[in-house]
């Protein structure tokens, strides 16, 4: 694990472990801030158990919380992501990224955030601060 340099990193790191659901719960809890309990009791799951979302849940949630978001958009590599950015990898797994100072938020790692990834992006969407932050 490769550690960032600490005035780097922008967001702090929470884990999902030893959970395998809510990762994209997780990583909307270290963009904002929130309580894990706030956040996905803005999202419908029904008579559902696991807590598994989807672009379409991050998107409203962020929406409703005044943040700024483009369009999910398909990626090759890293570097195709720019700014910061809700990625989605191989897996069907979530996690933050921080392509501006290079550092990978992943809830499912024990720790973080890190330098270093092994996952593969597929799509991300990239989120703007809210005015009122």
């Amino acid at each position: 694990m490769a550690q960032p340099n600490p005035a780097k990193v922008r967001f702090q790191f929470v884990t999902q472990r030893p959970r395998d659901d809510g990762c994209g719960v997780f990583v909307l809890q270290m963009l904002t801030g929130r309580p894990y309990g706030q956040l996905a009791g803005m999202i419908d799951w029904g008579a559902q158990t696991n807590h598994y979302t989807t672009w379409k849940e991050l998107s409203c949630v962020l929406s409703e919380l005044g943040w700024r978001i483009g369009e999910v958009r398909k990626v090759e590599s890293w570097s195709d992501v720019i700014g910061v950015a809700l990625v989605h990898v191989e897996g069907d797994h979530f996690i933050l990224y921080d392509a501006d100072n290079g550092i990978f938020y992943d809830p499912g790692q024990w720790e973080g955030p890190d330098l270093d990834t092994q996952l593969v992006p597929l799509s991300y969407l990239p989120v703007h601060l809210p005015e009122s932050a």
